[in-house]
């Protein structure tokens, strides 16, 4: 788990520092990297064997090709949050905020569908393996993010 914890770490402190200055093609580029990291580590998290494997395989690559586009939404949104710092206006806050739920609910609602199908394939076990080990990397990928990114409110108590 802690070597997990490392790859993924030093992937997004690499690349975290670069959000405001990406190209579509930059984003995509981080995006599948992720995406290779994140298989990797899936396959140290959850315990899939036999017949069972090859299914759960081909449905995670689905689920993974399918998110992409959630991925590259929410990185497009970090870096659209960094750039509004300087002119944030309340209606501006509002609508940033309003994007990160329609997002954040977009990827559970993925989760749940990809859970069923992993559970429908294979079992329950190992459809709760994928959403615990897919909960964990989104949440420690988000951190990580989030560690890189100063909130609106410690810019504005650096200007005081």
């Amino acid at each position: 788990m802690k070597k997990i914890t490392l790859l993924l770490a030093v992937f997004f402190v690499s690349t975290a520092t670069t959000y405001c200055q990406t190209s579509d093609a930059e984003m995509e580029a981080m995006v599948n990297l992720l995406g290779v990291q994140k298989k990797e580590a899936m396959a140290r998290l959850v315990n899939v064997t036999g017949k069972d494997a090859d299914a759960f395989w081909k449905i995670y690559d689905e689920y993974q090709k399918e998110n992409k586009k959630t991925a590259t939404q929410r990185m497009k949104l970090y870096e659209k949050t960094a750039l509004s710092y300087n002119n944030l206006t309340p209606q501006r806050a509002d609508s940033l905020a309003n994007l990160y739920f329609a997002n954040r609910m977009e990827q559970e609602k993925k989760l749940e569908v990809y859970y069923k199908k992993i559970k429908s394939a294979t079992n329950a076990t190992v459809a709760f393996q994928f959403y615990q080990a897919e909960v964990y990397l989104l949440t420690l990928v988000r951190a990580q993010i989030m560690q890189q990114i100063p909130t609106y409110g410690e810019i504005q108590a650096a200007k005081k």
